[in-house]
């Protein structure tokens, strides 16, 4: 049986070491370097928590938006047309915080996914949801308008998170990983977001039924 012997490296550190030294320009260079990557790390680090902040702030906007926006719909069907408008303004304005560049089409494709994870999980999520408005004291009979509302708020903010997720990690929006994420915030996010959605959506009815 034969083994490798462990590499001795102990001369070659010193050695460099030495170099480096001996060479004052070389060692002014290399200290200048690591500053410079320093800094710029340290700038890499705060556009990154800057945009977090941002797309967090915009995902909790676009998310009551849908609330409000289901609660004020008249027509059947109306809620889906508004709930599509703000989806595709909500992806649009976070590739922008990500100056990242998307085409209608990668939007659509995500959009479309994302329902598909929607539909698959409509029956739970419609029961969690119902659960949690009924905790409230004197709600009386659950409308659908207000189930759909605290529904809305829960999908929005776990596609805004989803999207925002991928567009920091990847760069650009990735439909089926940006889907998938979607798929799995939600399903984790399940019961804490429908109480704290059912809050804000009983709070904006109260608005909206007062004369």
């Amino acid at each position: 049986i034969t083994r490798e012997r462990e590499q001795d490296i102990q001369p070659l550190r010193i050695a460099i070491q030495r170099n480096l030294d001996n060479n004052q320009e070389l060692m002014e260079q290399l200290r200048d370097t690591a500053v410079l990557m320093l800094a710029s790390e340290k700038l890499e680090r705060a556009r990154d928590s800057h945009r977090e902040q941002q797309a967090s702030e915009l995902v909790e906007s676009y998310s009551k938006r849908a609330v409000v926006g289901a609660l004020a719909a008249v027509a059947p069907g109306s809620d889906i047309i508004i709930q599509g408008l703000l989806a595709t303004r909500l992806i649009q304005a976070l590739c922008k915080i990500y100056d990242v560049s998307v085409k209608d089409v990668e939007i659509e494709s995500f959009l479309r996914l994302a329902g598909g994870k929607v539909r698959k999980m409509t029956a739970i999520t419609l029961a969690i949801t119902g659960n949690a408005l009924k905790a409230f004291p004197g709600i009386g009979t659950l409308t659908g308008g207000l189930v759909h509302a605290v529904a809305y708020g829960m999908i929005f903010e776990s596609l805004g998170r989803a999207a925002a997720q991928t567009l920091a990690s990847r760069g650009e929006l990735r439909p089926y990983p940006a889907a998938k994420a979607f798929e799995e915030i939600l399903n984790d996010n399940l019961e804490a977001g429908a109480v704290r959605f059912a809050k804000l959506a009983l709070a904006e009815k109260v608005k909206k039924d007062q004369p």
